[in-house]
């Protein structure tokens, strides 16, 4: 082994505390770089491949009734690869024991087993028979909340008929990856299922013999998809087609998208934060190691080792603790990717996910890791490789202490003896210390910038829960009825208050840009919904023209006062030129609203109820929901406290996992730098130290001269802390938002608050690992030793 190898070997194991404290800075960036990129490829690579295995199709349309030689004719348009026709119907279910609403979407299938789009994957049991109108395939979610098994019955009102349903078999489909009722913003599988029933079965459940209402189908390679969704509108227009959409628009698709969105996300922004902490870091070691070894350097240059030899020497020190640290951080990144791709398994209905993890993944980790440790070894190889051997065995000339700013403030203030000698190292070494204040402020920006999601979480449940529905269940119907309905409802026994509400779809466009949205409108006396934008302000409705959410607005690039084409999706089909009224900026969905008025005259029908908003007394609503149970108008209904109920026990689930390996990651950083800082500064401090004690210091006031200076920039690296934290936190906030939803930007002054003593925690304790030395200082040792 050479010489310099030898050395190389001896420095590690003498500072393997700072070495392992970089080494945990770099591992943490090499851990969220592991996890999030393996993640995200798993996710991928698994919904790829479901996808091709199960047929997933490219476009879609929905259609009010239309024949099944519909299908014939979408097959021959140009770049049509296959198409399928089915029967997609909601109905309400009657579970055993339980009086709230149960909705569920089924789908026909063929009995014959000729599907050959979308297809289900069996978990257990069979597809039902030709000739058994009663069977069914129940999804496995909804299956394991509900507990139910092969054989089991439940009762489906099915479009105004009753009908028994037994469960023969239990699956999944790729188009239903993330199954979300009508309404909802998160999935809660014991109110929601899928359920697949025979084709004829359901026709005949449905009226729609030799009819169907959805058509999906697959491209030809090389096809345009917006010129076959423009054909495919074309020919479904007659029949109250819905609009044609494509992979992107579909529900379940766009939440698996908008996931790898944020997981690529995560890995933009939270490994650099690591990375630029850990360069300095090696930074600051390398050069505090080349300058106690100043002498050592010159001599090995004097027995003849290039300057190579010796930069690439320290080089090599960087180098070994970047391995250490690629190798730790890819063990943690694989164990945390496992246990966030078990999440995502509870999340995503997939019928395999398997956290696997390419080579190319560990290689751009330890490229990372290496970078950093290479760049922040740079200027410390660049000091050694021209240090001349005689300049270098000579002693370095001693510091130069003049009168500072710092000092001079301390005068004024009356600092104490321990104060001034604290005020004059930070001032001898500004640089240093301030990379101790940012590398700390660091950690604290990262962890507000994550704890701060829980806030937006929160205040996005308060704007779209709280003050925008004011509804305790919201009615929806098999079909749009008149206003006769309303007075139905109000006679129900615990009825407070009832109001009516409607959605239409349909295409928006401006110049060349076109969206697809849906209209709502409420009654012009409505309070129990509102429209309340980014300020938390509530906005009325326009009496007339549209008002848009700014993210459809955005993307159609329009402001108030812009006049926007539109066309009804499905009925009569109507066009008109509509104003922008207003834009509301909402956190949920891309939506337009209207007044009831405006929109009767796009619908021109005489059905202005779709759904309708019920206040109850909380004393009758059980009697209430089995009184709307047996309605055969009623759709579903859906209660605003038990999806507010679900969408907090999903942030519970998943966000408090994140959080949990974030708050390690920051006190990582705190460590790594704490714990460097505390070291250089007792290396360097010793001599001094012992010399107080040996004046009669006791060790406390000792103790004092080193945690005091660690201390005043851990607590000056607190405000920088949170400014830093509070731009990440807005970077961060915009770069997970997506068409699905915009996280709101609230910290609270509490998460501030518990950010600042999580790192203040760790810093602490670390530096009282250090402080230990400080009290079992060997006076002796350190005063023969040379400075």
């Amino acid at each position: 082994m050479r010489a310099l190898d030898l050395k190389l070997i001896r420095d590690l194991w003498r500072m393997r505390g700072q070495a392992l404290a970089i080494a945990l800075v770099l591992a943490a960036a090499t851990s969220t770089f592991v996890l999030s990129m393996g993640v995200s490829r798993s996710l991928a690579e698994t919904r790829d491949a479901y996808y091709a295995r199960n047929q997933f199709a490219d476009v879609f349309v929905e259609m009010t009734r239309a024949p099944r030689t519909i299908i014939d004719r979408v097959a021959a348009i140009d770049g049509v690869q296959r198409v399928e026709g089915r029967i997609q119907q909601y109905a309400s279910l009657d579970m055993p024991g339980r009086v709230i609403p149960v909705r569920a979407l089924i789908n026909s299938i063929d009995e014959h087993g000729y599907n050959r789009l979308n297809l289900i994957t069996l978990r257990e049991g069979r597809l039902p028979r030709a000739g058994a109108p009663q069977e069914a395939v129940v999804d496995e979610a909804f299956a394991k909340a509900n507990a139910l098994t092969i054989g089991d019955e439940v009762s489906a009102l099915i479009y105004g008929s009753r009908q028994p349903l037994r469960i023969v078999g239990i699956g999944l489909a790729p188009d239903f990856i993330y199954a979300l009722a009508p309404g909802d913003i998160v999935p809660d599988e014991t109110r929601f299922g899928i359920f697949w029933m025979g084709e004829k079965a359901l026709e005949a459940a449905t009226d729609r013999k030799e009819a169907i209402n959805a058509l999906s189908l697959t491209l030809q390679h090389g096809s345009s998809e917006a010129e076959v969704i423009r054909k495919v509108d074309d020919v479904v227009a007659p029949y109250g087609g819905a609009g044609a959409y494509g992979r992107k628009d579909h529900v379940s698709n766009a939440f698996v998208d908008n996931e790898l969105m944020q997981l690529d996300a995560m890995t933009r922004v939270i490994p650099p934060v690591f990375l630029v902490v850990s360069t300095f870091l090696v930074y600051i070691v390398l050069g505090r190691l080349i300058r106690t070894e100043r002498t050592q350097i010159g001599l090995i240059k004097a027995f003849g080792y290039s300057d190579w030899a010796i930069a690439s020497h320290y080089l090599k020190f960087s180098l070994a603790v970047a391995g250490l640290a690629t190798l730790g951080g890819a063990l943690g990144g694989i164990w945390m990717g496992r246990a966030m791709t078990e999440i995502y398994l509870q999340f995503f209905r997939f019928p395999f996910l398997e956290y696997r993890i390419s080579g190319s993944v560990f290689l751009g980790a330890a490229a990372l890791s290496f970078g950093a440790a290479s760049l922040g070894a740079m200027a410390g190889m660049r000091t050694a490789a021209r240090l001349n051997p005689a300049v270098a065995m000579s002693p370095p000339p001693p510091p130069v202490y003049r009168s500072g700013m710092l000092e001079r403030f301390g005068a004024w203030a009356g600092f104490t003896t321990i104060g001034h000698m604290i005020a004059r190292h930070i001032a001898r070494w500004p640089w240093r210390s301030a990379i101790t204040v940012l590398g700390v402020s660091l950690s604290l920006a990262l962890l507000f910038a994550t704890l701060q999601f829980l806030d937006s979480s929160r205040a996005m449940l308060d704007s779209f829960f709280f003050r925008a529905q004011r509804q305790d269940m919201t009615v929806t119907f098999t079909e749009p009825r008149n206003e006769d309905v309303l007075y139905e409802l109000e006679q129900l026994p615990g009825v407070l208050r009832v109001e009516p509400m409607r959605g239409v779809p349909v295409k928006l466009s401006y110049a060349n840009r076109m969206e697809r949205a849906a209209i709502e409108s409420t009654g012009d006396t409505a309070v129990l919904s509102a429209r309340i934008d980014s300020s938390g302000n509530e906005l009325g409705l326009p009496p007339a023209g549209l008002m848009l959410s700014r993210r459809l607005a955005d993307k159609l690039q329009v402001e108030a006062g812009d006049r926007v084409h539109v066309e009804l999706l499905g009925g009569r089909q109507t066009q008109l030129e509509m104003p922008v009224a207003g834009i509301v900026d909402e956190f949920v969905g891309e939506r337009a609203y209207a007044t009831q008025g405006v929109l009767d005259r796009l619908t021109r029908d005489a059905s202005p109820v779709g759904a309708a908003l019920l206040r109850v007394d909380p004393a009758s609503r059980e009697r209430i929901l089995t009184e709307l149970k047996n309605m055969p108008l009623v759709l579903g209904v859906n209660e605003r406290d038990a999806s507010m109920q679900r969408f907090e026990e999903l942030i519970d689930e998943n966000i408090n996992t994140m959080l949990a390996f974030y708050i390690v990651f920051a006190s990582a950083i705190a460590v790594g730098v704490v714990y460097n800082s505390a070291r250089i500064l007792f290396s360097e401090r010793a001599h001094e130290l012992a010399t107080l004690r040996v004046l009669g210091y006791f060790r406390s006031e000792v103790g004092i001269v080193m945690l005091g200076e660690l201390a005043l920039l851990v607590v000056a690296a607190v405000p920088v802390g949170c400014i830093l934290g509070y731009w990440l936190a807005q970077f961060m906030t915009a770069m997970f938002s997506s068409d699905l939803f915009r996280l709101p930007f609230a910290p609270s002054r509490a998460t501030y608050g518990f950010a600042s003593l999580v790192v203040m925690a760790a810093a602490s304790h670390t530096a009282l690992v250090v402080a230990r030395r400080v009290f079992a200082l060997d006076m002796v040792r350190v005063l023969k030793a040379q400075e």
